[in-house]
């Protein structure tokens, strides 16, 4: 008889195929993670345009092209006629030498010619005593005392108070020839070509005088009210009349 031998279970065999594992899964999906962390910045960066649109210190393209000159032909600065400054506030045209009161405001207002391509960013007023008043600390300057430093050039008028914008240490005479002064702050008083298209300083004679009248041109008195003069009483208008008549038939009959 054959001895049977125990039948030993076969042991588990071991697929050679390399079962699924979830890891492959989570690798899987690790560029995905990259791509999206990789694409994180680009959101960074388009925040920051959009902040920087809002809040950015740095001017706009729209703001620089605002803030450059005109363009011009190459040739235009060689051709181009200089601007200039016309006074309408008193009107030169009408009045060549206008006269100003020592201690008032005196209103000035201005207009650039056609030629000004390039008006002045700044703009400055000086003045300029009569060379024999002897009132000049430098008779060589162009100018003895500021009216205006560095108001803006888009302005086209401006007040000046002869009290407090006056030369120091020298008072207003009443006198002729004094002088006035616009020009592009930019390039100064002295600066007698400062290109084409921007104003040269252009000078206004003027005269300044005291007014030490208490009555008007009509010698009617400062103050006078119309409404309230006391009228005249109808018995009093009848005996002037009588009297004018009187008068006038004796010289008539004489």
């Amino acid at each position: 008889m054959h001895s049977e031998e125990p039948t030993q279970s076969p042991s588990p065999t071991r697929s050679s195929e390399k079962p699924t594992e979830t890891p492959n899964e989570e690798s899987a999906s690790e560029p995905q993670e990259n791509e999206e962390s990789a694409s994180e910045p680009q959101e960074d960066e388009k925040t920051t345009e959009e902040q920087g649109d809002i809040g950015s210190d740095e001017p706009t393209e729209e703001e620089e092209l605002d803030s450059e000159e005109p363009s011009f032909d190459e040739s235009y600065d060689e051709t181009g006629m200089p601007g200039s400054v016309s006074l309408t506030t008193p009107d030169y045209m009408t009045i060549p030498t206008p006269m100003f009161e020592i201690g008032q405001n005196i209103t000035l207002g201005w207009e650039y010619s056609n030629d000004t391509k390039r008006p002045p960013k700044k703009l400055s007023i000086c003045g300029k005593f009569p060379k024999d008043s002897n009132k000049s600390q430098n008779q060589r300057a162009l100018c003895d005392w500021d009216i205006a430093v560095n108001i803006s050039g888009s302005l086209r008028k401006y007040v000046w108070n002869t009290v407090t914008h006056g030369a120091p240490g020298a008072a207003f005479v009443a006198d002729s020839g004094y002088l006035m002064y616009f020009y592009d702050s930019d390039y100064g008083v002295n600066n007698a070509v400062p290109g084409a298209g921007r104003i040269v300083p252009s000078v206004f004679w003027f005269n300044m005088y005291n007014s030490r009248y208490d009555l008007t041109n009509q010698g009617v008195p400062d103050g006078y009210n119309p409404s309230r003069a006391t009228a005249v009483h109808v018995g009093n208008l009848w005996w002037i009349t009588t009297v004018a008549m009187l008068s006038i038939s004796a010289v008539f009959f004489n």
